[in-house]
């Protein structure tokens, strides 16, 4: 229910849970990969060596956020069943 000034709005909405599973498992599958490379890229010591600070920190702020996205997917993978 959404309350607009003095009106009241029920809006209901019907997810296809199928296609919202493959949508969001392949989501999934895309920020794992992401993350996977900029792991890569964190762990090779040549890059860590030359890379200005201000890459590097790009770099794990990345990581970080890739991650929340990851676990905020994941339980909704969960709470679709």
């Amino acid at each position: 229910v959404a309350v607009v000034g003095e009106a009241r709005l029920c809006l209901f909405i019907e997810v296809d849970v199928a296609a919202e599973k493959i949508r969001l498992t392949k989501e999934a599958a895309r920020l794992e990969g992401e993350i996977a490379k900029a792991n890569a890229k964190l762990g090779n010591e040549a890059f860590v060596a030359k890379a200005p600070p201000a890459v590097l920190d790009e770099t794990k702020k990345r990581v970080a956020d890739f991650g929340a996205t990851l676990d905020k997917i994941r339980q909704q993978l969960q709470r679709l069943g």
